[in-house]
């Protein structure tokens, strides 16, 4: 069975390890794909996206180790590109100039929908204050909800749908990143109902945006990995959805370590099945193709 996946980090970004230390564990563990994907807001940059400046080398650093490894693993040069309206895309209007193999589209960056001055103050980089961070520390993630909605998780999380949708209707790239990563720190903190009537319209509607787009979903393992959550992104409700609208699916780790490429992978593939799926997306010189799984 082809082993992949399409969504690593690396110290290039918030990752602990090398790119050359993850191609080697790859290649030990049997992995047939490989795609490096750095925390990307281009032009700008939060502590944890890759600095602007170190673009150049980080295409360098994968274009080498594609050449190195070429009889060992398929490399890909990929970024994990964050979508703030008017700021930053996962687009190749972005990153042409890269000629990445690989866009991952995320919202890791919700603007505040408190009045118009604060959706202007928004408007200018991923650190703004007027932007709630959803995949941050639980303290964080409550503190952007009090200051950006006024304290209403529901407000928060619709807004975080919205963005979703109008990322997958307006930018072209190639797999939508950890689609509900929103349930992270919900857990713990507990500002919004998955069963609520009102959040499962939003997820409907975000899947039917998703098909329409024609756009690959990661099941993600990375909020196993990190202790986070124990199970999978996206939940079993919305993996059905997209099963049911024929929306293609790939598994990827999100690794942010070498130990970590394919961590849960036995329990995204139950989720895949229990959904429905019987194939996963792989890609391969002339593009995306479906396997069996």
């Amino acid at each position: 069975m082809r082993l992949a996946s399409y969504h690593v980090h690396t110290n290039h970004c918030d990752g602990n390890d090398s790119a050359r230390a993850m191609a080697e564990a790859a290649v030990a563990a049997g992995m047939n794909d490989l795609g490096f994907t750095a925390h990307a807001a281009w032009p700008f940059a939060s502590e944890w996206h890759l600095k602007p400046e170190a673009y150049p080398a980080y295409v360098a650093d994968i274009a080498g180790l594609k050449e190195e490894f070429k009889d060992s693993l398929r490399v890909l040069l990929g970024f994990e590109a964050d979508y703030i309206a008017g700021v930053t895309a996962p687009d190749p209007e972005f990153y042409a100039r890269f000629n990445p193999d690989i866009l991952i589209g995320s919202v890791h960056y919700v603007p505040a929908r408190e009045s118009p001055s604060a959706r202007k103050r928004a408007r200018a980089t991923p650190e703004n204050p007027g932007l709630w961070a959803v995949d941050a520390p639980a303290d964080e993630v409550a503190r952007g909800i009090e200051a950006c909605f006024a304290g209403d998780g529901r407000r928060a999380v619709e807004s975080y749908w919205a963005a979703v949708r109008d990322m997958v209707s307006t930018c072209r790239f190639d797999i939508v990143g950890h689609l509900d990563v929103i349930r992270k720190r919900n857990g713990s903190l507990k500002f919004f109902d998955e069963s609520a009537a009102w959040y499962r319209r939003e997820i409907k509607e975000t899947v039917k945006a998703i098909a329409r787009s024609g756009k690959i979903v990661e099941i993600n393992t990375g909020g196993i990995a990190r202790k986070a959550i124990d199970s999978v992104y996206p939940s079993d409700e919305i993996l059905s959805l997209l099963n049911g609208e024929g929306v293609p699916i790939t598994i990827n780790s999100d690794a942010h370590s070498a130990g970590d490429l394919t961590c849960a992978y036995n329990l995204a593939r139950a989720a895949a099945r229990r959904a429905g799926y019987s194939t996963l997306s792989f890609r391969d010189e002339s593009g995306w193709v479906q396997e069996l799984f």
